[in-house]
């Protein structure tokens, strides 16, 4: 019998990962986290694990198989009803079981499993372009979806493999029923779609084993295979696979300056003011910001590749320029505020203009014309920093404070603003305690925090929108944010007030406090259509 379009694509993926496999048995050596919670996604290393699968309960009467990733126990989740206490796993191929035991703590559930959700739609690849119509795989990002999940387009089951997660134990340490979205792990389904018209729209979801759907997301499709961004970064893939040609005629080699069709890239190049020159400790930390956002990308990865240009040689010879000085700079011109530098007399004698469609823009300055600590472009390609005057403990000496602002600033490119994305309503409500991202005013300088206790923990980064809601007209002290741990809002002393609390300082207590998503809510294709960018 003839087999479908996806039916002999699977069989090459078999025919491929059984070589890679080998012949010998499976060797286990890790599994991350060790401790986690029924259902959830966990990975293994070791080697062999190509067409191994995960072995619950290895040798006792409870033993059974798990759902894994794709040809692969790469990656596996718990049993739903997996019972709290340790549980050995091991890994089984037809060559054998490992030698090697692994125990899995199984923690008690808290709280109900939460509806999977949308992070991101990508493409996977692409197959048999006859130019009006092609096959693809898809891979579609997910927050809490379950190994076995199938996605749906148009309503439709198509088939669906999950080819890798990300999962933390960052709620071994908390109280999951107390989140608003707690969330246990990202996966990537990849879903095969036939005949699917370049340039139209699909509606996809995913939906869990228990039979609870995600909330549908619209898909276009690229309008011809010149225009796949696989991984939605703004930057073609055939740029990043043959290079980029500027109007000038100049090539720029993409994947020289590392940039990978198939993950996430961002480039970034700075210039600075002597006044401002930033501290050199700030940059591998900003990297590792984005490289270990909580983001998959159609090739399997997780994260971000940032590429920021500052002049430190190699490939990397744009960035680094010392600018004259000034005393106040903006984005002009603006009538209304004379006197200042408009940031686009540097830009036009410091940027080189072949790179407009690829590279964001950042000044490190002294100061803008209000005081304020900097500006970004609302989804747009140009930034700032600037506020190499203030003194306290917002003082620009403080590699923290660059951090911080940095990734704030260059977040309004991303379109977040500061309580979220800019599509949100209240876009630019900031202060809010249950919002932990450098875009939140009370993170910028501080940094932010990973706990219930608003207290820093010197990181960085946008929120994942797992905090729960919280009403200024009905607040509990004593619930906190997160875990139930008491908070004086109204500062008095005490964390056992209830009623009405502003929890922001604003001129109201009315307000609706949301965690926003904002790591699934970034956008890197500033050229995209409703951008600010206007070809500068």
């Amino acid at each position: 019998m003839m087999k479908t379009r996806q039916e002999r694509y699977v069989l090459v993926w078999v025919l491929f990962f059984g070589i890679l496999s080998g012949c010998s048995k499976p060797i286990l050596t890790t599994v991350q986290p060790s401790t986690a919670y029924p259902r959830q996604i966990l990975s293994t290393d070791g080697s062999g694990l190509f067409t191994a699968r995960a072995v619950w309960d290895h040798d006792l009467p409870s033993e059974t198989d798990l759902n894994t990733s794709f040809l692969s126990g790469r990656y596996f989740q718990l049993p739903d009803v997996a019972s709290t206490g340790n549980h050995p796993l091991a890994m089984r191929t037809s060559e054998g079981t490992s030698d090697n035991v692994v125990m899995v703590n199984v923690l008690a559930p808290s709280g109900s499993w939460p509806n999977p959700r949308i992070q991101e739609i990508m493409i996977n690849n692409v197959f048999n372009d006859n130019g009006t119509d092609a096959d693809y795989y898809l891979a579609i990002a997910v927050a809490n979806g379950d190994a076995d999940a199938v996605v749906t387009i148009n309503g439709t089951d198509v088939p669906t493999i999950l080819t890798s997660a990300i999962s933390t134990d960052y709620f071994n340490m908390h109280i999951p029923a107390t989140y608003g979205y707690p969330i246990y792990h990202y996966s990537l389904h990849v879903a095969f779609l036939e005949n699917q018209n370049w340039g139209s729209t699909v509606q996809v979801a995913l939906r869990n084993h228990d039979g609870s759907v995600s909330p549908q997301m619209s898909y276009t499709f690229p309008s011809s295979i010149a225009t796949v961004d696989s991984d939605n970064d703004g930057l073609l893939d055939q740029w990043e696979e043959n290079g980029y040609t500027a109007a000038s005629g100049t090539v720029i080699d993409l994947k020289a300056l590392g940039c990978d069709p198939k993950r996430k890239d961002l480039l970034v190049e700075v210039d600075w003011i002597t006044a401002a020159t930033p501290d050199p400790s700030i940059w591998t930390t900003i990297e590792a910001v984005f490289d270990q956002a909580p983001i998959l990308n159609p090739n399997g990865s997780s994260g971000i590749e940032m590429h920021l240009d500052r002049g430190q040689g190699g490939v990397f010879t744009g960035g680094g320029t010392v600018l004259s000085d000034h005393t106040s700079m903006d984005f002009g011109p603006n009538p209304m505020s004379p006197g200042y530098t408009d940031f686009y007399t540097y830009k036009n004698s410091s940027f080189n203009t072949d790179r407009l469609d690829l590279f964001h823009y950042g000044i490190f300055g002294r100061a803008r014309p209000n005081g304020s600590s900097g500006r970004g472009e609302v989804f747009g390609n140009d930034f700032m920093v600037t506020f190499a005057n203030f003194t306290g403990l917002q003082a620009f000496a403080t590699p923290r404070n660059q951090i911080g602002t940095f990734i704030h600033e260059l977040g309004h490119n991303l379109d977040l603003c500061h309580a979220g994305s800019c599509d949100n309503p209240d876009r630019n409500e900031t202060l809010k305690v249950n919002q932990p991202s450098s875009m939140n005013y009370l993170y910028q300088f501080p940094a932010v925090s990973l706990d219930c206790d608003l207290i820093s923990d010197n990181a960085f980064g946008y929120s994942q929108g797992m905090l729960a809601t919280l009403d200024e007209t009905n607040v509990t002290e004593a619930n906190g944010i997160c875990d139930n741990l008491g908070l004086d809002f109204n500062s008095n002393g005490s964390t056992n007030n209830t009623g009405v609390i502003n929890l922001n300082g604003d001129s109201n207590s009315t307000d609706i406090s949301i965690d926003y998503n904002e790591w699934g809510a970034i956008r890197l294709d500033y050229r995209a259509a409703g951008s600010s960018w206007n070809n500068n």
